[in-house]
């Protein structure tokens, strides 16, 4: 029965997709802004005025690329050729576009984005004003630009909560490290401090790196991660089976310590969205609002189930209470040796 239930465990993580929450990006910048960063431009600004670079990069997700393409507005003239590269999993093309009236009145859709389940942000930098930031997804796919070209501080509150709060559902190796937390702290008080540290210490990294304070690579983050679930599900069939663990008794101690490289995985993923010029820390501190609100629900929507699974199943074998903690800790297992291989 032991080597059955194996099977069904190792059956259930080798078809678990890891955190892929990248969306794709589409950056659309005035050409005097770009050549105002490159002293070595020759053409004015007055020639660059009506000008823009735009960069397009899409996520390559199981070695396969989004069917996705950008399409502007009649007005809008497209200068080609488009130049086209992969860098870090990700299909970049760059070219230029042109518009008389600037980007008054400026609209574009993304062909093939409804019903796909991707995201893309839609990033539109100034100099001289507040950076754009638009998120279109399945239920919106374009995008006009507003009359006065600035987005509100509501505007910013509300997207970037969103795609903390939609980061952290989406991101299964946070939610199986918060859930392994869960079953492994038996009292309610002691699950609180628990998570209360691991938000504080993933809280810290994700400013520092956002802010540049540090630098860490990204794939061996994302292979502790992993290795840090390992440990949780390890020790959680260690308390199962009525033996000491130092993690059972000082959880708070071991979720401060490994929140510190969550911390980093959450940064890595709000660098990929990008940040409004002038308002960093008010988009940085609603992200994280974000994030939190998410894994608050994902905690009370676990700890319900759980309870209501102890009421409906308890005539199952003890051995059936093990299934958690090991589909845990296989699937973490796989998307670590996934993880070491992309080095």
């Amino acid at each position: 029965m032991k080597s059955l239930l194996l099977l069904i465990v190792l059956f259930f993580s080798s078809h678990t997709l890891s955190d892929d929450f990248r969306p794709a990006s589409l950056t659309i910048q005035s050409l005097s802004d770009v050549q105002a960063d490159n002293k070595s431009a020759s053409q004015s600004n007055n020639q660059a005025k009506n000008q823009f670079k735009v960069t397009w990069k899409v996520p390559i997700k199981n070695r396969q690329l989004p069917q996705l393409h950008v399409v502007f507005d009649s007005l809008t003239k497209e200068k080609l050729p488009k130049r086209s590269r992969s860098v870090d999993g990700s299909y970049i093309q760059s070219w230029q576009i042109s518009r008389e009236n600037n980007l008054s009145g400026f609209s574009v859709f993304i062909d093939g984005l409804k019903g796909s389940g991707y995201e893309v942000i839609l990033r539109v930098p100034s100099k001289n004003a507040k950076i754009i930031t638009q998120l279109l997804n399945s239920d919106t796919s374009s995008f006009n630009m507003p009359k006065n070209q600035h987005l509100t501080t509501l505007d910013i509150i509300t997207s970037y909560t969103t795609l903390g709060f939609e980061h952290i559902l989406a991101g299964l190796d946070h939610l199986l490290f918060v859930l392994a937390l869960i079953l492994l702290v038996s009292s309610r008080k002691k699950l609180i401090w628990t998570i209360t540290f691991f938000t504080l210490a993933h809280s810290i990294t994700l400013a520092a790196v956002t802010l540049d304070w540090f630098f860490f690579p990204g794939p061996p983050v994302e292979a502790v991660i992993a290795l840090s679930i390992i440990f949780l599900a390890k020790e959680a069939i260690t308390v199962n089976r009525g033996k000491a663990s130092f993690t059972a008794k000082y959880p708070w101690l071991v979720a401060f310590i490994f929140g510190l490289l969550h911390g980093m995985g959450f940064a890595s993923a709000l660098n990929e969205i990008g940040l409004p010029d002038n308002e960093i820390f008010l988009a940085l501190l609603s992200f994280n609002i974000g994030v939190e609100l998410g894994q608050l629900t994902f905690v009370l929507v676990a700890l319900s189930i759980i309870a209501i699974c102890k009421r409906l199943l308890t005539k199952l074998p003890d051995w059936t209470k093990k299934i958690p903690a090991y589909a845990i800790g296989c699937t973490a297992s796989f998307w670590l040796i996934q993880r070491l291989l992309m080095f």
